[in-house]
Parts: C-alpha cells; sequence; structure tokens
C-alpha cells in the first residue's frame, strides 16, 4: 500500500513540473501584458514592445523612444473613449499629468491599430491562438488606410492589428478590462518576425 501511494505522489509531483514547465515556455510567440489605466498606482500604464517592459510615466518619459502603447480611461462630455490602448504620438492631452507626461516628449512614437471584430470571420479567436511568427496573415490584415491611432473601449476578445513607429506588425486579443481611471488591459498579443 506504501508503494501505491509513493507512486501516486511521485505521479502527480512529476505532472505538476511538467505543467508548470509549460507556463513558463519562454518559446511561445505569444506575450500577455497588463497596462494599467492613468491613475492606477499598483501597475505602469506605457509598453515597449522592443524591451518588453511595461513603465510607469516617469520610466516612461525617461525611455520615450522605445514606449509604443500607453493605457488610458477618458468619459467626458467631450471624449467616450472609456480603456483605450494609443501611443504618445496619437495626441494624447490632459489625460497625464505633469512634467513627465507625454504631450511634454520630445520623441513621440506612433502605433495604428486596425479592429478586427468588425468582420468576425477576419480572424476568429480559435484563428489569433494559431498563428505564428512567421503568419503572413498578422501582416496582411493591419489595413493602413483604415487604421486608427487609438483603440477605444476594448472589450474582451477585441482582436486588433498594429503597426508600430518602426514598421513592426502585430496582432492582440483582449483577455480582461477593468473600466475606470484607475482601472487596466491585458492583452496577448504576437509580433510578425
Amino acid at each position: 500500500m506504501k508503494r501505491l501511494i509513493y507512486l501516486f505522489i511521485f505521479t502527480l509531483v512529476a505532472s505538476t513540473a511538467f505543467v508548470s514547465c509549460d507556463d513558463d515556455d519562454d518559446s511561445s510567440p505569444f506575450k500577455t501584458v497588463t497596462i494599467g489605466a492613468q491613475d492606477n498606482t499598483d501597475m505602469g500604464g506605457f509598453y515597449s514592445f522592443t524591451t518588453e517592459k511595461v513603465y510607469n510615466l516617469a520610466d516612461a518619459n525617461t525611455n520615450q523612444a522605445s514606449v509604443d502603447l500607453l493605457c488610458f480611461y477618458e468619459l467626458t462630455a467631450d471624449h467616450e473613449n472609456y480603456t483605450t490602448l494609443s501611443s504618445p504620438g496619437a495626441n494624447i492631452k490632459d489625460i497625464f499629468v505633469g512634467d513627465d507626461a507625454p504631450e511634454n516628449w520630445t520623441t513621440l512614437n506612433t502605433t495604428y491599430f486596425y479592429e478586427l471584430n468588425v468582420d468576425a470571420t477576419v480572424l476568429t479567436v480559435a484563428a489569433f491562438d494559431a498563428l505564428t511568427e512567421t503568419d503572413a496573415l498578422i501582416q496582411t490584415l493591419f489595413n493602413a488606410e483604415e487604421a486608427k491611432r487609438k483603440a477605444k473601449d476594448l472589450q474582451v476578445n477585441d482582436m486588433y492589428s498594429f503597426q508600430t513607429e518602426d514598421g513592426t506588425y502585430g496582432i492582440f486579443k483582449v483577455i480582461s478590462v477593468v473600466q475606470g481611471e484607475t482601472g487596466y488591459v491585458q492583452i496577448k498579443y504576437i509580433l510578425k518576425k
């Protein structure tokens, strides 16, 4: 009986180790990142695809040339952006405050977004999850003529193709959203190689 218990424990430990390794797989072409809105004090609101880092406002100011995305929430009489991903080059004003605010930066990278959810047959969630880094679809789904400088009112499973200032193409899917100035958005993305 002791042998059976030891065998069971060994099997459980071994299977747990293998499952844990899958979660830590750095070879996956997909990255998941959580970016906070302007008043979120727990997580930064700026992201660089090059460095794969989330920055707070002060660090983003120091790393202006690397910043591709920023997250903010805006609900005013003039603007209903809700939870939005944008970039420093999208002319965002009066959202971030102080000397480090993007409106004071000298390097304003612009990322353009094209919404893929308009026609669900363009890219399904399953097709997104099956993409590889060399898949031509990552670049061909980007529509430069209809692209915008903001991905507004983000909702779970929204998908956008995008192009960064340096010409990098990618696609992201929204995993989670918490609305509000202290909220955040979590995305899973893949870049074209």
